[in-house]
């Protein structure tokens, strides 16, 4: 039987949003999601027609291979159709040859199970034709499967999270599924993005359950999952233990359904800390810098985001604190680029051996020796000229000079397409000019190609060509 088409109006209207937000809540586990989900399977993404240059304001469909279903499908359908939540804030980016595991949900802009705010996007639409295989006069179901969904990619970092899953989905279909609470405890997982990196899971927490005369515990395991199944339905109180860990959280009221799960998540911290002083070049001590440290993941590389900073005092002295065990990084100008205030190349603390890892305990109060200063670099001007590929002139072209991910400096060019850009000595820049062209489906950023350099003394003058076409500015 087919079911009828979800259809998403191509223009809403329901009143201005001063700015867009989607406020997803952590991320549960499968349990939480499957009651509410019309559609529940794996796949893998084959077709999406998203187009970057249109922003949020595109309806887009999203075609997956149907790997294995665990709710709403027949068995005979091997095809899917998505929205990812087209004009919301809740907007999801889906790539072709992903392989997820998908909560999908019918009536287009109900809000996704774990948000507590979305954004409608009204105004003009930038219309898209029909994917090839799509009829129009009979058009196949399409669920919403927005961020917040509960839908998540199928990494093998994940394994012990994507197994438990798969496991109760499995359960869920076969009507063998008892109620249960289960959830996760990690260390400190907000500290940074952690993209593919796993997050920080924290074993051997006691969770206890209290509720109806009933008290049970049990341990997380070396990734930091617990379950507790065959729980009787009602309301319980989960609280996490494991000295000298604490969380802010606290215990969490939790009610376990007739189906399904109660799910309570939870995130911790031993407080640690890193202190010692900076020199300047000539051994004394460096009042008013600002000292960053970087936490670093598994494959020993800083994790996205994953900084705190803060200054020396008059004695050059800083205190980096409510730092998670693990390994990290400390030094001047790692994660911001050097700037006018502080005219540095990027300078690590480091061992005689050259090692720059320091590794923290649960809770450990570690001193660090002196990190020295190099002389500071000097600041110059270096003279930039952009031109079409045809010799004319570019105006109105940004110029981006980045250090590591970071713009450190920028300008825009005049009518001669030229422009200036205040650089530091012997910190390596990467330099482009980009400037979006074109309008609707044909938008697209003209952009020069990057120039690395590193100034010296002696005076710059870098002419570049908009030669090169993208769709995304980055």
């Amino acid at each position: 039987m087919r079911v009828s088409f979800c259809r998403v109006a191509l223009a809403l209207v329901v009143g201005s949003f001063p700015g867009l937000a989607c406020d997803c809540g952590p991320s549960g586990p499968a349990c939480a999601y499957a009651t509410r989900a019309a559609a529940v399977f794996v796949g893998t993404v084959a077709f999406s027609d998203h187009d970057p240059a249109l922003g949020l304001r595109q309806r887009t469909l999203v075609k997956f291979n149907v790997e294995e279903a665990f709710k709403g499908l027949p068995s005979k359908v091997r095809e899917l159709w998505i929205d990812p939540g087209s004009f919301t804030s809740c907007y999801a980016e889906y790539s072709v040859g992903e392989r997820l595991l998908v909560f999908a949900y019918g009536g287009g802009r109900t809000m996704p199970p774990d948000t507590s705010v979305m954004s409608i996007i009204s105004g003009q639409v930038k219309g898209k034709s029909l994917p090839a295989g799509f009829n129009r006069e009979k058009p196949p179901v399409v669920f919403s499967a927005p961020e917040c969904s509960g839908t998540r990619l199928m990494r093998t970092e994940d394994h012990r999270n994507l197994k438990s899953d798969i496991e109760y989905l499995r359960q869920y279909k076969a009507g063998t599924a008892t109620p249960s609470i289960r959830g996760r405890v990690t260390e400190d997982a907000h500290f940074g993005i952690f993209g593919f990196d796993p997050l920080p899971g924290l074993r051997d927490v006691t969770i206890t359950v209290v509720g109806d005369g009933i008290q049970r515990s049990v341990k997380t395991d070396e990734y930091g999952y617990y379950v507790l199944p065959n729980m009787l339905v009602g309301r319980y109180m989960v609280k996490p233990s494991l000295p000298p860990y604490v969380t802010t959280w606290g215990p969490r009221d939790v009610e376990v359904p007739p189906r399904g799960c109660g799910s309570a998540d939870f995130d911790m911290i031993a407080p640690g800390l890193i202190e010692g002083s900076v020199l300047d070049s000539t051994a004394k001590p460096a009042a008013n810098i600002r000292v960053e440290v970087l936490r670093l993941g598994s494959n020993g590389k800083p994790i996205y985001y994953a900084h705190k900073e803060t200054m020396t005092d008059r004695d050059g002295r800083y205190r980096l604190n409510e730092l998670p065990s693990g390994n990290f990084q400390v030094g001047i100008n790692l994660f911001r680029p050097p700037d006018p205030k502080t005219p540095y190349i990027p300078t690590k603390w480091s061992l005689d051996n050259g090692s720059s890892s320091i590794h923290l305990m649960p809770g450990e109060h570690k001193q660090i020796s002196a990190i020295r200063l190099p002389p500071p670099s000097g600041i110059h001007k270096i003279e930039v000229d952009v031109h079409w590929p045809d010799g004319r002139p570019a105006n109105g072209v940004t110029i981006w000079g980045e250090v590591g991910d970071h713009a450190a400096t920028s300008g825009e060019t005049d009518a001669n397409g030229r422009a200036q850009l205040d650089v530091l000595e012997r910190v390596a820049y990467r330099v482009e000019a980009k400037i979006w062209v074109g309008t609707g489906a044909g938008r697209e950023v003209a952009r020069s190609g990057a120039t690395d350099l590193i100034p010296g003394r002696e005076p710059i003058h870098l002419k570049l060509v908009l030669s090169r076409r993208t769709k995304e500015y980055r």
